[in-house]
């Protein structure tokens, strides 16, 4: 729904508002802590959005890459269920600014048109990189080292290295680990 915006002589132009400005930067710096009090209040009040406690609630809420891509984002993204629309409430003027709340909610739609591709890659590459930190720290600290570890079997004597995750900090703090070829105790080396 696109409404057409009237230029009056004493009103600035609409992306000149500093809520409106205020908006461009959290969306194009992809960065929730970026948001003003007067930001948090009029999307709370007129965009579909919950308090969150408090403004830094809020922003904890959508600072993590998947949350402000695939919730606060949507808010604004006619094509999602999240998507709060323009209702005729919102016809009414904001503050003294010459606009009303729905003209306003119409510059984040289309804002938010402009830059949701771009932000949805960047979730995207974050997310991942995220994940493989995660995954390394994790490998790192469950798996033996390249070499494995060293199996000597008395019994059968088969000399073999196996590769083995582990849940201790040490590799001997298996209790008892027995050949893979004859079954019987063997030791480590």
């Amino acid at each position: 729904m696109q409404m057409k915006l009237m230029k009056t002589p004493d009103r600035k132009p609409l992306s000149k508002l500093s809520i409106v400005r205020n908006f461009r930067q959290v969306i194009e710096n992809r960065d929730i802590s970026l948001m003003r009090k007067e930001l948090y209040e009029f999307l709370n009040l007129y965009c579909g959005f919950i308090a969150h406690y408090n403004i830094d609630g809020f922003k904890a809420q959508y600072s993590a890459p998947r949350n402000f891509t695939n919730t606060f984002i949507r808010h604004f993204d006619p094509e999602h269920r999240y998507f709060d629309g323009v209702y005729p409430c919102h016809e009414e003027p904001y503050k003294e600014t010459g606009f009303t709340k729905a003209e306003i909610k119409e510059e984040f739609i289309c804002i938010v048109e402009k830059h949701k591709d771009m932000i949805s890659r960047w979730a995207e590459q974050r997310q991942r990189k995220e994940r493989y930190s995660t995954f390394k720290a994790l490998k790192k600290e469950f798996e033996t080292g390249p070499e494995g570890i060293g199996i000597d079997c008395d019994a059968c004597g088969n000399r073999y290295s196996v590769k083995v995750l582990k849940e201790g900090d040490e590799y001997n703090d298996f209790g008892t680990i027995c050949c893979v070829f004859c079954g019987q105790q063997i030791k480590l080396y």
